[in-house]
């Protein structure tokens, strides 16, 4: 917190560099060298909230990137990966041109998403109304999202899908026409995230529906949903 604050007295701006405060720029899932890990040592399985550390392995799927993991290892075993997709890189202009090529080719020009909040805390949901803003505008490549589900080609759907959003879930994917895509945004919807124990939680998408894609985070970025929804198109 203090680096926080130190950081905005120099800058009086958030958002102008998460490195000014000592933050990394990424929300990468944790890496774990088990060459680097002292012998016996489990601190990293007992720290993780969701069970997603097991025999030195990470599950991408439970993993809410919390990180910490790395900040109990003893050994500074856990790297953090970088963030795959950087505001402003080749490498998400590139997404974009794909994502356009492949919904001129499969899609007749365009996708029509049906957004589902099957519980959510509203991080995911955050950061899907982001895609549509003026810095990253998913609709310049043909996407745009429906308000109906029988107009939809591809369901975005979040949180651990609780007890009171099950059967509303199932009669949106009913009411789509087929085949009809299905994107695991964010870590509740691949897995079950923090609330997968809860007794209101019916656990993740693929307990309800046949998932076709998973972007886990907590939440995930908007570049990463869009490389998501890229990676659901291929599959068809």
């Amino acid at each position: 917190m203090l680096k926080i604050l130190e950081g905005l007295v120099k800058t009086k701006i958030v958002t102008e560099n998460p490195a000014t405060w000592g933050e990394s720029c990424g929300r990468g899932l944790p890496v774990i060298h088990a060459n680097a890990c002292l012998p016996g040592c489990n601190k990293c399985e007992e720290a993780c909230p969701t069970g997603a550390i097991s025999g030195k392995a990470i599950d991408p799927k439970a993993c809410i990137t919390c990180h910490s993991c790395r900040q109990v290892c003893p050994a500074g075993a856990i790297d953090e990966t970088d963030m795959p997709v950087i505001l402003g890189s080749p490498s998400l202009e590139a997404a974009g041109r794909s994502l356009r090529e492949r919904i001129k080719k499969v899609c007749k020009r365009s996708l029509h998403i049906r957004y589902v909040d099957a519980g959510a805390c509203n991080g995911c949901d955050f950061e899907i109304n982001a895609v549509t803003n003026p810095v990253y505008d998913i609709q310049q490549y043909g996407v745009d999202f429906a308000a109906s589900p029988r107009h939809a080609d591809m369901l975005l759907v979040t949180g651990v899908v609780t007890r009171n959003l099950e059967i509303a879930l199932q009669k949106t994917f009913e009411a789509c026409p087929r085949p009809t895509l299905v994107v695991a945004v964010g870590a509740c919807a691949c897995g079950g995230g923090i609330f997968k124990e809860a007794y209101a939680a019916g656990g993740g998408v693929d307990k309800h529906l046949p998932a076709d894609v998973y972007v886990p985070g907590c939440p995930p970025t908007p570049a990463l949903i869009i490389k998501g929804i890229l990676a659901a198109i291929d599959r068809l």
